[in-house]
């Protein structure tokens, strides 16, 4: 076999275990009928209508307070009722969809993109460059997730910026440590030693031939770590180290309830069912996404 061959029979292969063409059209058609991913579109579609339309709809504003009306149990006027204020929890909820969601999608992207490279540099190259990524990669796993965000907020402080930074220092090291593992499975194959005897560059190989295989199983932890980034994220505004009020977030609006759980049940209840839906959501739309870029859940 001539070097034209090898090269040839190398992208082949390539292309034979990894299609763009095949995600885009196929895999997606799976996906949308794929009964799990069902599932999650049917509860995230409205989810995100309502909170992207919610400036436009004729819903109170979340941070105008009616004392007259405060503490008004659900109804057609309030859905979700109405706090000691008088502010609309529905309303309020809304607003902090999105900036859950906002952290959440930001964590995954950031996550996403440093663990494709750091994880590919430390597989693909090995030695030193590997034994550094690691040992730093290995400090940050020593430390479970959510004690490690609130390490870093209490240093950075309060707010967005700061918790998206923090969540994604605490996320970024698994995945790096997935994506090296996969570059270290694949490096060993044929077709990319076939690759290496026709001299292909070392960014040629790792664009062409690393990453296109490893990216479907990064989209499925990218999403689980959006879902695990909007927990993280309303665990530590309610704790009073995310978003400050009166910025509206899900997790102190839970807190701004705690203390009316006897008669104002629904302030903190009805959000907390909003994460709880959103969290499931993401997390099925996980596994809908593994087996649509999956060709052994395929029949």
């Amino acid at each position: 076999m001539n070097t034209q061959e090898a090269l040839g029979t190398s992208r082949g292969k390539s292309l034979g275990s990894f299609s763009w063409r095949k995600i885009r059209i196929p895999g997606l058609h799976f996906l949308i009928s794929n009964q799990k991913a069902r599932w999650a579109l049917l509860i995230l579609l409205p989810i995100l209508l309502l909170t992207l339309l919610a400036p436009v709809l004729p819903f109170p504003q979340p941070l105008v307070t009616d004392v007259k009306s405060s503490m008004s149990a659900p109804s057609l006027d309030h859905p979700f009722g109405t706090d000691k204020l008088g502010r609309d929890v529905f309303s309020r909820t809304l607003s902090g969809i999105k900036v859950s969601m906002s952290v959440g999608f930001s964590v995954a992207i950031i996550a996403l993109v440093f663990g494709i490279v750091l994880g590919t540099i430390a597989g693909f190259y090995g030695k030193l460059v590997d034994r550094v990524i690691m040992s730093v990669v290995d400090i940050f796993l020593a430390f479970p997730s959510l004690l490690l965000a609130i390490g870093l907020v209490s240093i950075m402080g309060a707010g967005f910026i700061p918790v998206v930074i923090a969540i994604s220092l605490a996320d970024v090291p698994r995945f790096i440590r997935l994506q090296r593992s996969l570059v270290l499975t694949l490096k060993s194959r044929t077709y990319i030693d076939a690759a290496r005897t026709v001299k292909a560059s070392q960014l040629w190989l790792m664009t062409k031939h690393i990453i296109p295989n490893t990216i479907s199983s990064l989209l499925v932890a990218a999403s689980i770590a959006a879902a695990n980034a909007i927990l993280v994220e309303a665990s530590l505004s309610f704790l009073g180290l995310g978003i400050m009020p009166p910025e509206p977030s899900l997790g102190n609006i839970i807190k701004e309830g705690q203390t009316y759980l006897q008669t104002g049940w629904w302030i903190s209840t009805l959000p907390g069912v909003v994460i709880l839906l959103i969290a499931i959501s993401l997390h099925f739309m996980s596994d809908g996404i593994r087996e649509a870029l999956d060709p052994r859940s395929r029949k």
